[in-house]
């Protein structure tokens, strides 16, 4: 394929100068040929033939370590538009791709993409260390909808005392 890729742009390259390159074999095929062609004609290479930059492949968070004010960690505003942390210190989002395409889509899995799901513990501590202090404590909202999932009942240790 970078052969035939190759040989592409070595014609479009004799096609677009005025030169008039030998039609052999070996031009057309190889691509030291294109060079040779190249540096008899002094022609400048094609932008095809260039290695594009590879995409970075490591993920950007933009935490800021420390403010220019005060020198406190800042939190990434995204996660608080994205997830929710309960009071015991979990985490739950909603589940990726629920207004997508809801045609395409079945009664049970528009029912399945309606519900949020619990993060697992080396994404809650990220998230943990992408917020500050302050919304890493309790918060108490007036008719809070997650107000149930904010106790563990189901564990001893964190279930509150009963009188």
């Amino acid at each position: 394929m970078l052969r035939n890729l190759i040989t592409i742009a070595a014609r479009s390259a004799i096609r677009i100068t005025s030169y008039a390159a030998p039609k052999t074999s070996q031009t057309v095929r190889s691509f030291s040929g294109f060079q040779n062609q190249c540096e008899k004609y002094k022609l400048i290479q094609p932008k095809l033939l260039q290695i594009a930059p590879l995409p970075s492949l490591t993920t950007e968070r933009s935490l800021t370590k420390f403010s220019l004010n005060k020198g406190k960690r800042k939190t990434v505003k995204a996660v608080l538009k994205r997830f929710k942390r309960l009071d015991w210190g979990g985490w739950i989002r909603t589940r990726t791709g629920r207004h997508k395409k809801l045609f395409k889509k079945s009664n049970a899995l528009k029912k399945r993409l309606r519900e949020h799901v619990f993060v697992n513990s080396s994404q809650a501590w990220l998230l943990d260390s992408m917020v500050c202090k302050f919304w890493r404590r309790p918060k108490h909202y007036v008719d809070d909808p997650y107000a149930p999932y904010h106790q563990k009942d189901y564990f001893t240790t964190s279930r509150p005392p009963k009188f």
